[in-house]
């Protein structure tokens, strides 16, 4: 039966059930329903559990079909039984499903947080747009008090959007902290994936950078014109045009970043755990 591989399987790889559900991306709770037949995963959750066990789908699904196939170790076992010959013991190994699952929804993500980090650059706007137009002819209805509780209250509902959209972010990639705390190894196929992956995306990167400079530097002409004209409403519109500038530069700046750093993170992380275990191994 599915429920007696599956947790047949994760017993032979050492792994609690929160363990695999943090490779597969769910919670313990599915892997737990999993194993006592109480539900089935779906299709592409039996592909994941084939590709993070080094099993074929054909096993996982049909009784009596290549039984050999589950006592084989995987390539990427086989690889790390050879990695703990050499000292790198403790190392948990990530599979190429767990990176591209990881590295797709950091994609998800870069504009989201981008988008956070824009809206706490540009909060104060608003403020300094109605500061420059109370008491003008085509405003005699908005007095100071009413333009500063405006502005205020448009800061506030800003600022607290963009923390709700971290929060949000935050719960979505809680899955994937391992990848970002724990020690790992990867096989040399995925380490390859992940440096093809930042190679082609280095002409974008190029371009981000150059949007997002050139707006944050041009965000001063705003503020300059409107300092030769020296009326407080072009001067507090110029300052509410720099600062809508800058918060563009950012999020363009700081999507690239999260792209950017998310493959470089994991190559990094499993440099370090590398040179850890072989610490410890010559240590041994």
């Amino acid at each position: 039966m599915l429920s007696e591989k599956i947790a047949g399987l994760r017993r032979r790889e050492g792994w609690s059930q929160e363990e695999l559900a943090e490779r597969l991306g769910v919670s313990r709770q599915s892997v737990s329903k999993w194993e006592s037949g109480a539900a089935q995963p779906d299709i592409e959750r039996v592909v994941a559990l084939s590709d993070t066990f080094g099993v074929s789908t054909d096993y996982l699904l049909r009784d009596g079909v290549g039984e050999a196939e589950a006592e084989l170790p995987a390539p990427e076992v086989i690889r790390h039984a050879q990695e703990e010959e050499k000292g790198l013991a403790g190392l948990r190994l990530v599979t190429m499903a767990e990176v591209s699952r990881y590295l797709e929804n950091r994609r998800q993500c870069a504009p989201l947080i981008a988008l956070g980090v824009g809206m706490c650059a540009a909060c104060p706007a608003p403020l300094m747009a109605l500061l420059g137009l109370y008491g003008q002819a085509c405003w005699p209805w908005m007095g100071k008090r009413l333009a500063v509780a405006l502005g205020v209250g448009l800061l506030i509902v800003t600022v607290a959007a963009a923390v709700g959209l971290f929060i949000s972010i935050g719960f979505r990639m809680k899955r994937y902290t391992y990848l970002e705390r724990d020690r790992y190894t990867m096989p040399d196929a995925v380490k390859a994936s992940i440096e093809d992956e930042l190679k082609q995306y280095q002409p974008q990167h190029r371009q981000a950078v150059g949007e997002g400079v050139g707006l944050c530097l041009l965000s001063v002409v705003p503020v300059s014109v409107a300092g030769i004209l020296g009326l407080r409403l072009w001067v507090m519109l110029g300052v509410a045009a720099l600062l809508v500038m800058i918060a563009l530069g950012a999020y363009i700046l700081v999507r690239d970043r999260v792209i950017l750093n998310s493959g470089t993170r994991l190559l990094r992380r499993a440099e370090r755990s590398l040179k850890w275990a072989l610490r410890r191994g010559s240590k041994d």
